[in-house]
Formats: C-alpha cells, structure tokens, sequence
C-alpha cells in the first residue's frame, strides 16, 4: 500500500511540476515532461505490468488539460510504458545509456502517436516541435534515471502489484 500511495503522490507532485515550474524553463517555449520522464524511467527498471498502471494514472493526470479528447494521453502512455517495460526487460538496467536512449525514443514515439490520432480526429497541430522536446526529456532523463532506479531498489517499492 505504501508503494502505490508513495507513486500517486509522486506523479502528482511531478504533474504539478511539468504546469507549474517547467514552463519557466522553457527554451523558445519547448519544455521537458518530467512526468513522461519518471514513468518511462520506471517502466524500464520495474517492468510492463508496473509501467502500465503507472502510465495509464499518470495520463488521466495530463488528459485533465485535454478538454476535446479525455482518454488520448492515458492510451498513449500506456503504450509508451508498455513498450519500456519489454525494452526494460532485455537490458542491462544499471547501465544508463540504452534506457536514455530509449527515453529519447519513447518521447518521440509518444508524440508522432499524439499528432497521429489528433490529426484523424480533426484536430492539427504542430510537429516540429516533437525532436526539441524529445531531446529536452533526454536531458532530463540523464539526471533521473539513476535517481529512479535507486528509487526503485528501496525495499518498500519492491513489493509487486497484486490486481
């Protein structure tokens, strides 16, 4: 119980954060996702089954500020967290690089599946900006992956879900 409550607050808090603070970091107004970052970083060390439920919350949580497609950020994060879990699950997860590298992927997989169906149901928006933000969360993304994973190996976020 402590473990899920501990990632509820942590990905509220993160939410908050990517409204609140990243704008004031934006470069040419591109900023990082640091809820992207953390469940993707999450989803490599603890595997698909954690990173789904993790990215299926975590996108309810950015849907709120979608008003004409609730459900579409929850639907890509679960796909983008899936897909970390089974890279997660075939590397060497102490080592940083492949999932950085990953991050990038992910990131920029994540964007070209928002435009996507945005773009199917109507809705056009820009995709230029989608390398720039992906590159920004690898940046992120090498200052918290070990920050995760340690997080990750503490003994109370080692218990295993049970649905």
């Amino acid at each position: 119980m402590k473990k899920i409550l501990v990632l509820f607050l942590l990905a509220i808090l993160l939410f908050v954060l990517d409204n609140v603070l990243m704008p004031f970091l934006a470069i040419r107004t591109i900023y990082p996702s640091l809820l992207l970052v953390f469940i993707v970083c999450y989803s490599i060390v603890n595997g698909t089954w954690e990173g789904l439920w993790l990215g299926v919350f975590s996108g309810l949580l950015q849907d709120v500020y979608f008003t004409s497609t609730f459900g579409l950020n929850a639907f890509v994060n679960m796909i983008v967290c899936i897909i970390a879990g089974v890279i997660g699950n075939n590397i060497f997860k102490e080592k940083m690089l492949i999932p950085v590298a990953s991050g990038f992927m992910l990131s920029f997989v994540k964007g070209i599946l928002l435009i996507l169906i945005l773009y199917l149901g109507g809705i056009y928006t820009d995709v230029r900006n989608i390398f720039f933000v992906s590159t920004y969360n690898t940046i992120v993304g090498f200052i918290m992956y070990k920050k995760v994973y340690r997080f990750c190996q503490k003994e109370y976020m080692q218990i295993r879900w049970k649905f």
